[in-house]
């Protein structure tokens, strides 16, 4: 969301010049609707052309949000799917759902898709097609869609994750996928990754895959939803090696730099997380952007410990929260607990998921305590969103 200074009492010159906008001068008309929820605002765009230009305008959009700093949360499902029959074969035909929600539990916006949400991240959601397996990144705002390129490798198959991020520099949007093969009768693993450029839907078809150098030796990439996340253009992964208690601590994170397409050295896994209460224990892990730090989610026994990245050239971890999650504990083994957001009063925003039902909860470090915000339902993937409704970006 804007931050609270940013585009607060600006003007829309470009709106001034309309012949048209009513009784009220512009500066009240500007006003009363600032007030309003973005919902609202959307289908007020289409009363007049004039106020279609004001409720467009970036920098009303950047007051609306720095009146409203409360953060939403993006939300994907894919709970209706049938079987179909297509070109001589049945198929299962996933309907998906993209829902932006506030932290009340009301759905501000609510997106359906054909196809399969696989992930999320910043504004957008990535949506596997079903059938030919086609990607694309969805944005649940405007409805607007950026197509990946959907030819597959002919030397192997895709996997269906594609972490995806933004190039700080140019603002074009990045996808990587894992493509698997067989060399010799042996199981390979090669990195390919494409530029999706263009402001519409329209313009797509010049993007292509392009293979990327290996990973730094001595790291094996986790390829899963959970252990991977992207910040500011980065690429983390975690490495396979951190499950284990024997592990190496160098080789926890491998990162890759989507606007040099080029990966970075290893990041070290913090020292002392496999010793708890002086136990090795079982980890559970994750990675999360919580705030725009790289954070390592941790379920030793009854708590979830944030191990939040202070320093990736010297390896520098800090356990800053220990959550406690005593009353989830008997469903931890089948239960995911995902950070979202730290709010401007030091509370932490986590998703908890598991036996078919997920959860909007506050963590309060004051108290340490958690309190229920709102039900999620059979979610496939959540983000916090960092758009706003009235953006047109695209």
């Amino acid at each position: 969301m804007a931050s609270s200074s940013e585009g607060q009492g600006r003007r829309v010159e470009p709106v001034r010049a309309a012949t048209n906008m009513g009784a009220l001068p512009l500066d009240a008309l500007y006003d009363i609707l600032l007030r309003l929820p973005a919902k609202e605002l959307c289908g007020l765009r289409l009363v007049c052309r004039s106020w279609r230009a004001l409720l467009s305008d970036p920098a009303f959009a950047a007051a609306h949000a720095a009146r409203y700093p409360e953060p939403l949360v993006l939300i994907g499902y894919n709970n209706n799917k049938s079987l179909e029959l297509e070109n001589g074969e049945w198929n299962w035909k996933y309907q998906g759902v993209i829902s932006i929600m506030d932290l009340s539990g009301h759905v501000v916006k609510k997106l359906r898709v054909d196809g399969h949400i696989t992930s999320m991240s910043l504004h957008l959601a990535c949506v596997k097609k079903t059938g030919d397996g086609s990607c694309r990144l969805v944005n649940p705002a405007t409805g607007a869609v950026h197509h990946v390129p959907k030819e597959d490798p002919a030397y192997g198959y895709s996997d269906r994750l594609c972490p995806f991020g933004q190039v700080a520099s140019t603002r074009e949007y990045k996808v990587l996928r894992k493509v698997s093969y067989s060399l010799n009768g042996n199981p390979r693993v090669l990195y390919e990754i494409c530029a999706i450029v263009g402001r519409s839907s329209a313009v797509h078809g010049h993007e292509q895959w392009r293979m990327i150098q290996d990973p730094p030796c001595c790291i094996d990439i986790d390829w899963c939803a959970k252990a991977s996340v992207v910040i500011d253009g980065v690429v983390y992964f975690l490495s396979k090696n951190a499950y284990s208690a024997g592990g190496s601590e160098q080789d926890w994170i491998a990162s890759f730099d989507l606007e040099t397409e080029r990966w970075r050295p290893n990041i070290r896994g913090p020292q002392g997380l496999i010793i708890y209460n002086g136990l090795v224990v079982d980890k559970k892990l994750s990675l999360v952007n919580l705030n725009g730090s790289l954070v390592i989610v941790h379920l030793p026994y009854l708590c979830m410990d944030l191990w939040c990245l202070l320093d990736s050239d010297k390896g520098l971890w800090v356990r800053q929260y220990s959550i406690p999650i005593k009353e989830y504990y008997r469903r931890s083994i089948s239960s995911s607990f995902t950070p979202l957001i730290v709010l401007d009063d030091g509370r932490i925003v986590i998703h908890i998921y598991g036996l078919g039902l997920g959860m909007l909860k506050i963590y309060d470090p004051k108290t340490n305590k958690l309190s229920s915000v709102a039900e999620t339902g059979l979610s496939s993937a959540v983000s916090v969103y960092t758009g706003t409704l009235l953006s047109l970006e695209w």
